[in-house]
Parts: C-alpha cells; structure tokens; sequence
C-alpha cells in the first residue's frame, strides 16, 4: 500500500509545474528548446568578427595594428546604423591626426577618451555611465589592461570579464575588447587561445576571439583568424585565415584591404634562436611544474612533438 502511495506522489512530481527559485529560471527543456527555434537569427555587424549580443576579444602582438583594425570595424558597424562608443585608452588626438587625414567618420561613432585630471575610480563603471549617457548599443574598450585589474591572476580576470558579461546582458549591448599578447604569438607561433593575458578565465567566459598576427610574407600583410566563435559556424580557422595589407586610402586613412584568404602556416616564420630559446625555456618550465606535453603544447599553442623535441634538445 505504501508503494501505491510513493507512486502516485512520485508521478505527481513528474508531471508538476517548473518553480524558479534561487535566483533561477526553471522551465522544461523542449519548452526551452521551442523558445530558441522562435529567436531572431544572428545578425553579423562585421562577417566573421563581431556577431552582435556577442561579447568578443581581439588579440595581438603590440604594434602590428590592432587599433587600426578594430577602428575599422567599428566604422564599418557604425556606417551600418548601430550607434557605437569607441573607449579609447591608447591613441592620442595627435595619433589620430596622423593615422587619419580626413574627418569623414560617421556621427553615429563616438569616441570616449579618459579624463586625465580627473580619472574615473573604477574604469567600467564609467564606461557604464558615458555608454548609457549616449545611448549607444555597441562599446570598443581599447584595451582591456586600462580597465585596471591584473589579468595574470585568475580570480581577477574572472571578475572582470563576468562584470563585461553583466553588462552585455543588462544593456543588450555588443562589446568588443581588446587584447595584447606575449611577442613570442606574433608570427612565429599560430595564434591560440592561450596567448591572452588570463586566458583560462577570460576562454570561458568570451563568446568569441578573434586573434591578429604579423605575416612574414610581407610587413605590411597581416592575417586574422577565428580562435572561438560560440554562437555560429567557425569559418576561419587555421586553413582559412583571412588576409589583409596595411595601407592608406584615397583619403589618407590608414586601414586595412582584404587581400583574400591562405592558411596560418605559410604566415607563420621559422623562429630565430633568441625566439627558439625563448619557447624552450617556457617549455623547460612548464614541465617542471608538472604538465603533461599535451598541455604544455596546447598552452603554447605549439604541436607536441614539437615539445617532445624541446625538451630532448
């Protein structure tokens, strides 16, 4: 009679209402799933690079034009209608003049530049309060090391990038961030994940990253490729880099030309032995602290057998 009982209470349970709680949505999974067919479809503001709603980093050596770049998408997305806040920690108006002869932007690009008499406490709070105050959808923050935590400690990079993520979901903005990484990713190695400052951290919480690297074809060629895209079709991937020249316009407006596509590893140069050292040092370290091989290529964004051979050497 007791088992009777259990079991009627039992399928009661089954077939109860969901309850939130707890800070929680709670629904059923096909009512989810049904409610995710019915979405609008992902709207691309740049092919390949910003997907908006996305929160999204672009990575690269220092100097190889990653401003020029990002500036350029966001003139791209801005001339397409999307009001836009370029946070501009690292150009001077000086700077700018330089890289750009003609004044021809469209109004909907703002650019927020810090005060530097009277700087902000607490940086993304004041990007907050200046992104709403203008009534923007999309915010560049160039670069990411100006909003002021160490990204070499885990637990501070997972604040900040949940903090970026907070704000993406209360504004429905689309935010890109920008990034340096050490010289040994630039060129001489493929760009991987694990290149950026706390990365391990900032992986799981980014939608997608998009990486930038000098050719050694040419030192005007760069190439950029897909390292995360978490909400559409990776298309750029290391046999499918895109490729572009660094040049002037018409205008005297310093950008970047599509020049088609290739693979990463024609891009990539054979290191020189101060580069080779370099990597068999961090190599030699890594394994000291007890890291398989496999990790240790995957941090490095080397193959293993090639880590295999370092640590032989």
């Amino acid at each position: 009679m007791r088992e009777d009982i259990f079991d009627q209470s039992f399928k009661e349970y089954q077939e109860c209402d969901p309850v939130d709680g707890g800070g929680f949505h709670v629904e059923r999974m096909n009512q989810c799933i049904d409610e995710a067919h019915q979405l609008p479809p992902l709207v691309p503001l740049y092919p390949n690079i910003v997907l908006e709603g996305d929160l999204s980093i672009i990575f690269g050596q220092s100097g190889i034009g990653k401003t020029i770049f990002a500036m350029q998408i966001a003139r791209h997305i801005a001339e397409n209608g999307k009001r836009l806040l370029y946070v501009d920690c690292e150009m001077t108006p000086r700077q700018l003049g330089n890289r750009y002869g003609t004044a021809n932007f469209p109004p909907t690009f703002l650019r927020a530049e810090m005060d530097r008499e009277h700087p902000s406490e607490d940086v993304l709070k004041g990007i907050e309060e200046v992104a709403v105050a203008n009534h923007v959808q999309v915010v560049f923050i160039d670069n990411i090391t100006a909003l002021g935590q160490s990204l070499d400690r885990s637990a501070d990079a997972g604040t900040l990038m949940a903090s970026l993520n907070t704000l993406k979901k209360q504004y429905n903005w689309t935010l890109v961030v920008l990034n340096h990484v050490p010289k040994m990713f630039s060129g001489y190695q493929p760009l991987s994940l694990s290149a950026m400052q706390g990365s391990a951290k900032i992986n799981q919480l980014i939608d997608d990253a998009i990486g930038i690297a000098q050719s050694c074809i040419d030192s005007n060629l760069v190439y950029v490729k897909q390292c995360k895209w978490r909400n559409g079709e990776l298309t750029m991937g290391a046999d499918h880099v895109a490729v572009y020249e660094r040049c002037k316009d018409g205008y005297g407006n310093l950008g970047f030309v599509s020049r088609g596509f290739g693979t990463e590893q024609e891009h990539l140069s054979i290191e020189s032995g101060n580069e080779r050292e370099e990597i068999r040092a961090r190599v030699r370290e890594l394994s000291a602290k007890g890291m398989t091989q496999t990790a240790i290529a995957e941090q490095l964004g080397i193959s293993q057998s090639k880590v295999s051979r370092l640590l032989k050497e």
